[in-house]
C-alpha cells in the first residue's frame, strides 16, 4: 500500500478523468491496489483495449502509476501494473464545478460500484465477517438546516476515514500488521416520496 494523495480535487486533471465511466470505474478500482488493464477489463466486463486506453488517458492526466512490469503469456507479452495517485473524491467547491452530465455520471458510477461491492461481499461471505460491522439505514425529515447539518456530519466523517487510511498505511509498513480490505458507503439523497 504506498501513500495515496490526500484529496485535492476538483483539478482540471481529475475533470478530465472522470469525464468518461470508463476511467471512473479504473480510478476506483485501483485505489489502494495494483493491477494491469486486462485485469481490470475483465472486472468491468470491457475489452482490454479499451481499459487500456483509458488507463493510458489516466497515466498521462497524472492520476495513474506504473508501478511494475512483469513478463506475462510465457514471457511473449509484457504487463503494466498500476495503482491511482489520484481519489476520487469532491469537495463541494469542486462538484458544484461540474456539468450536470458529470455529476450524473459520477453518481451512477459510485452507485453500481456501491452495489457490486455489497454482492460480492454478500456473495463471497464477508459481509458480516468481522460481525461488528456498521448497517443503518434513517429515514428522516429535514429543513434546509437540518440538510445542511447531515451534509457537513458525513463530509467530517469521510475527512476521518482519509485520516484513519492514512494512519493505517504507516502501521501496516510493519509487514507483521495483518490488514483487512473494507469498504465504507455513505449516501444522502432526498426521497422521491413519503414512504420509508
Amino acid at each position: 500500500m504506498s501513500k495515496r494523495a490526500i484529496p485535492t480535487l476538483l483539478s482540471p486533471r481529475l475533470v478530465k478523468a472522470i469525464a468518461h465511466p470508463t476511467r471512473l470505474h479504473v480510478l476506483m478500482a485501483l485505489e489502494n491496489r495494483v493491477a494491469s488493464p486486462s485485469e481490470l477489463a475483465k472486472e468491468l466486463g470491457e475489452t482490454t483495449r479499451h481499459v487500456a486506453y483509458h488507463v493510458k488517458k489516466l497515466l498521462d492526466l497524472g492520476c495513474v502509476e506504473l508501478v511494475s512490469i512483469e513478463p506475462a503469456g510465457n514471457g511473449r507479452v509484457v504487463k503494466h501494473n498500476y495503482t491511482s495517485t489520484q481519489r476520487p473524491y469532491f469537495e463541494q467547491d469542486d462538484w458544484e464545478q461540474l456539468s450536470d452530465k458529470q455529476k450524473h455520471g459520477v453518481v451512477m458510477t459510485f452507485m453500481s460500484k456501491i452495489s457490486q461491492d455489497v454482492s460480492l461481499a454478500m456473495a463471497g461471505g464477508t459481509f458480516n465477517d468481522p460481525d461488528d460491522n456498521h448497517i443503518s439505514r434513517t429515514p428522516m425529515t429535514v429543513d434546509d438546516e437540518g440538510w445542511q447539518e447531515v451534509t457537513a456530519l458525513l463530509d467530517g466523517t469521510a475527512a476521518k476515514l482519509q485520516a484513519i487510511q492514512e494512519k493505517v498505511i504507516l502501521r501496516t509498513q510493519d509487514p507483521k500488521v495483518k490488514i483487512m480490505r473494507v469498504k465504507v458507503a455513505m449516501i444522502q439523497f432526498r426521497s422521491p416520496s413519503d414512504k420509508d
